[in-house]
């Protein structure tokens, strides 16, 4: 027999864990004296202490430890929870990642302040032209969005059916004062715009899952401060950090940006869905005082 004190000190497990253990049934002493109460362990209890240690060393709960030491455990039971600890882990790991990303962005926004880069900007007229146009949906309790593969089959199908005289230009328009990235949640309703150059003869049409898509004749924009980017290895957050410091560059300038920004697609989602092989114009209106 092995007093608490030497079980403990050959398990490392605290003594007062122990005794919180024995209260859940997880493990519990192989003898209490009924005098002095002391408990007594046996070195046949340290390969379960062990099995505690490493189950709750993955992130399990007492209350599933519990259920996991249970023989009578069917096996795939056990990996249902195992499965679900995973995803839940997984979840975890992505979420970190993404609060990383945003914290090495916002590093490199305060370096970029100090250093502010050099940026190929080409300040160019943007000419009038006719477009079909429609919101992507977000998604809701009552349906999910299309996702862009599913968004580019259909409007290539029109194309191919003759419903939409595409002139080959697309755009992605995003409004708001806030240069969001395209996945953000912060994007409301009437916040993204796909807009299809067509000709003159287009009329609206209907598709299944993307809904109306209405003409529109959108104006000549005179000044529009430009900037290209490519697929850049795929790396979608540089992208959009150049966009912001596209309008900072627009202010430092003298100009007054809109509250949109354009995107360009030279080669898209409607040509590739490679975004590595991307080339994209972001195009930034900008008005200037007179």
């Amino acid at each position: 027999m092995l007093k608490i004190g030497e079980f403990s000190r050959l398990s490392q497990v605290t003594i007062k864990t122990l005794h919180h253990y024995g209260e859940l049934g997880l493990i519990k002493p192989a003898h209490i004296d009924p005098t002095t109460n002391y408990r007594f362990y046996t070195v046949e209890q340290l390969p379960r202490i062990h099995r505690i240690m490493a189950l709750k060393e993955i992130g399990l709960s007492l209350e599933q430890i519990g259920l996991m030491l249970d023989e009578e455990l069917p096996a795939e039971q056990m990996r249902g929870m195992l499965r679900l600890k995973q995803a839940e882990i997984n979840q975890e790991v992505r979420e970190a990642q993404r609060q990383l990303a945003m914290v090495e962005f916002r590093l490199r926004m305060i370096e970029a302040e100090i250093n502010f880069p050099i940026l190929d900007v080409v300040i160019k007229r943007i000419d009038a032209m006719r477009y079909l146009s429609f919101f992507v949906d977000l998604p809701s309790s009552k349906k999910e969005a299309m996702g862009m593969a599913q968004v580019v089959k259909a409007i290539n199908q029109a194309i191919a059916n003759g419903e939409i005289k595409h002139t080959g230009v697309s755009l992605d328009v995003f409004y708001g004062e806030t240069i969001l990235p395209l996945e953000s949640p912060e994007l409301q309703e009437n916040q993204h715009e796909i807009l299809l150059g067509v000709e003159k003869t287009q009329q609206e049409i209907t598709i299944e899952g993307l809904g109306r898509l209405t003409v529109r004749d959108e104006p000549a924009i005179e000044k529009a401060a430009t900037l290209m980017l490519t697929g850049e290895n795929n790396d979608r957050l540089k992208q959009f950090e150049k966009v912001i410091l596209l309008r900072r560059w627009a202010i430092a300038q003298g100009y007054t940006p809109r509250d949109l920004v354009r995107y360009w697609h030279h080669r898209g989602p409607f040509q590739t869905l490679n975004r590595e092989e991307f080339v994209i114009e972001a195009q930034l209106p900008v008005d200037t005082e007179e």
